[in-house]
């Protein structure tokens, strides 16, 4: 049985006395995803916001599950050409003189349908970008739908050109993820063979290196992280998560060929973030989209939270 609670500024889909997700208007993000322990205690995976007042205050302390459009991570000194124009990224927030995670996260979005019945609950949320960035005068709408059923939590993103020209476009999210304790205690295992090539700035050259450590689940005692994994085979988890009692398995489809992983200091959570375009990839071109006028692409991903056997 599935069931809804909404308010002015969350959602709440529920499987009952079996997990839940609560989703925030602003930003349309993912501020919990719980699960029911043995115990009889909700257990939640994510690292999120004490409450969407304190979110809008602090999101941009390490973007907690905000979402990633039209750009990910990072565009070299917010610099791009497209179509044989040259455009510079005023950049909402900015590192290392890069632009940064793109200038949507700080919407807010607006519930266009939600509902639940015998085999889900859902939610969709819609928003329009303000076009208040010169750097990126493109028109077009995120409708982000969120699906909580039998088989996980599922995010689907439609981005819309809603004006009369071509516009480039990456994809996003960036979600922390606890399972209990601290990263060092936990194993993970990637689909991935390869991951790409940053500099000092953490931005992707285009180039791609062989990287197979996670190819089996392997401890997370002493690894430090921030790189993007190039994704394989679809049919299987991008990657499996482990501690001692959950496990997380994220199964993104073929729009989502990039897994971006960062490990914090404080090493009591990690982020998997799901990107259809490399870093920079205004620059380097690795998965970067080009929607024509009207256009609508899709992006989706699924989060499966589960008790260790």
């Amino acid at each position: 049985m599935f069931s809804l609670g909404l308010s002015e500024e969350t959602v709440v889909l529920i499987r009952h006395d079996r997990c839940r997700a609560e989703i925030y208007t602003f930003g349309a993000l993912l501020n919990r995803y719980e699960i029911m322990q043995s115990d009889g205690t909700w257990f939640n995976a994510v690292n999120g916001h004490e409450s969407p007042q304190q979110c809008r205050q602090a999101l941009t302390d390490g973007f907690r599950s905000a979402k990633l459009s039209p750009f990910a991570c990072r565009v070299r000194h917010g610099k791009y050409v497209f179509e044989g124009r040259h455009y510079q990224l005023d950049g909402k927030f900015q590192a290392a003189d890069h632009a940064l995670h793109g200038l949507m996260y700080d919407l807010d979005f607006a519930v266009v349908e939600s509902g639940a019945d015998a085999q889900s609950a859902w939610v969709e949320l819609a928003a329009d970008y303000r076009q208040d960035d010169s750097g990126y005068p493109f028109a077009y709408r995120l409708n982000i739908v969120y699906r909580l059923a039998s088989d996980g939590l599922s995010v689907t993103t439609g981005a819309t050109n809603t004006g009369n020209r071509a516009m480039p476009l990456a994809d996003g999210w960036h979600p922390y993820f606890m399972l209990g304790g601290r990263v060092d205690d936990w194993t993970m295992q990637l689909n991935s063979s390869e991951r790409l090539e940053f500099d000092q700035d953490l931005v992707a050259n285009g180039n791609i290196l062989p990287d197979t450590r996670f190819q089996t689940a392997l401890s997370m005692q002493g690894i430090t992280l921030d790189n993007s994994f190039v994704l394989a085979d679809f049919d299987k988890p991008a990657c499996v998560l482990s501690g001692e009692n959950l496990q997380l398995r994220i199964y993104p489809d073929s729009s989502y060929p990039y897994l971006q992983i960062y490990i914090p200091p404080t090493r009591d959570s990690i982020a998997l973030e799901n990107l259809s375009g490399a870093p920079d990839c205004f620059n380097n071109g690795l998965g970067l989209q080009v929607l024509q006028a009207g256009e609508t692409q899709t992006f989706s991903t699924r989060y499966v939270l589960s008790l260790q056997e």
